[in-house]
């Protein structure tokens, strides 16, 4: 079953039910080797579960964070020219445009704009652990990839720490379980006699 907004459970709101549409329709047309019902699942546990978070832990949360998130991986569709820049700008506003320009480059993002994209890199590190190596069973050629991935986020969480408590917490117990997933299967791959994959030092 493909995608629906009202499937979601967030709340009605024109401009989020339009960033899911234009998220799924890139899903669609990048990954359509994975059909409706995979799209619709990525949907729910990775842009949507991203927007959760946010509403469900920032009493603040601002509408332009929660439409980014739910834009996932189409984010940067929006400002690919000057001509869906200025789509975009009329449907999610200036603020969510700018804000996805200060994504690109921090200096041109002020306080309230810099609270949101640490709001955005939480979250959506959230999703790419549970994506990618919370609970993962095998070890394939992504591993040390994988590693490294999860060494850069912790790097880049530790700057911003503290903003949002109760987000941190949910980040740390990702980190926590990936660390632990990862670390099994290099475990069960010296145990195999296969040669491991030894992780980055992680300096955290």
């Amino acid at each position: 079953m493909a995608f629906e907004y009202s499937t979601s459970g967030m709340p009605a709101n024109d401009r989020w039910q339009i960033a899911t549409e234009i998220c799924n329709q890139w899903l669609n047309q990048n990954m359509s080797m994975f059909g409706p019902e995979r799209i619709a699942s990525f949907m729910h546990n990775q842009p949507v579960a991203a927007a959760r978070r946010i509403l469900d832990n920032c009493a603040d949360a601002s509408e332009e964070s929660v439409t980014l998130a739910l834009l996932g991986p189409a984010k940067s569709t929006l400002i690919a020219n000057p001509e869906t820049e200025r789509t975009a700008r009329g449907i999610f506003g200036d603020r969510a445009i700018d804000m996805l320009h200060a994504m690109i480059e921090p200096s041109k993002a002020d306080a309230e704009m810099l609270r949101d994209i640490n709001r955005i890199f939480v979250v959506e590190g959230v999703s790419t652990m549970n994506d990618q190596m919370v609970g993962r069973a095998k070890i394939d050629r992504f591993h040390e990839t994988r590693w490294q991935i999860l060494n850069q986020l912790e790097r880049d969480f530790a700057t911003i720490k503290g903003q949002d408590p109760a987000l941190d917490v949910i980040f740390e117990d990702a980190a926590k379980k990936s660390h632990e997933a990862l670390t099994a299967l290099d475990k069960a791959a010296r145990a195999d006699g296969k040669k491991g994959f030894k992780p980055p030092v992680n300096p955290h």
